[in-house]
């Protein structure tokens, strides 16, 4: 009798190799460290938060974290907030093109301050900014870099309790909530 599912073994050979080619050309392709930022925006981001919290005798906001914090924030809490964040990125990267003629992360770091100011007074060329305010994006710039430099590390930023160490303070008690376990 001729069974209609039966696989021959050329056939199963056949679909063994188109399925191992095609798992090595998924697992081929390089993982990316964002889960929804791009390589370029998180450049920019880390940029903008050393603008708002530059390193000195301590980290600054990208060493200490803040992009991860936002990128986590953006894929998981705060996905609806992506595309604002996207047009915002875009934004500032215009603005820092049209002055400079570089990225924003490729600007000395007087110019991007130059760049913050007038974003923060939208004193900007509207046309690069569409779908979000230069003033909105800003504030919603320095209130992330807040909270992921001064909040919970388990939330991504304040990588190795930096600000909280600047600030001479120890871990905060929490109730029915577990610390971030230090490795290594």
């Amino acid at each position: 009798m001729d069974d209609p599912y039966a696989v021959g073994r050329r056939g199963f050979l056949k679909t063994g190799a188109v399925a191992a080619a095609a798992t090595a050309a998924a697992c081929g392709k390089p993982a990316s460290r964002w889960r929804a930022l791009t390589d370029e925006e998180a450049a920019t981001l880390a940029a903008v938060c050393d603008q708002i919290i530059p390193p000195d005798q301590d980290p600054g906001a990208a060493q200490a974290g803040v992009v991860a914090f936002v990128d986590r924030q953006l894929a998981t809490r705060q996905k609806k907030e992506r595309p604002r964040w996207e047009a915002g990125l875009r934004g500032l990267e215009a603005t820092a093109r049209r002055r400079h003629g570089k990225a924003f992360a490729e600007l000395p770091f007087e110019a991007q301050t130059a760049v913050m100011q007038d974003v923060e007074k939208g004193a900007v060329e509207a046309t690069d900014w569409a779908n979000v305010e230069p003033p909105t994006f800003f504030a919603l710039l320095r209130d992330h870099t807040m909270m992921g430099y001064y909040g919970d590390p388990r939330h991504g930023g304040n990588k190795e309790r930096a600000s909280w160490r600047m600030l001479g303070v120890g871990d905060p008690p929490i109730r029915g909530r577990l610390h971030e376990t230090r490795k290594g």
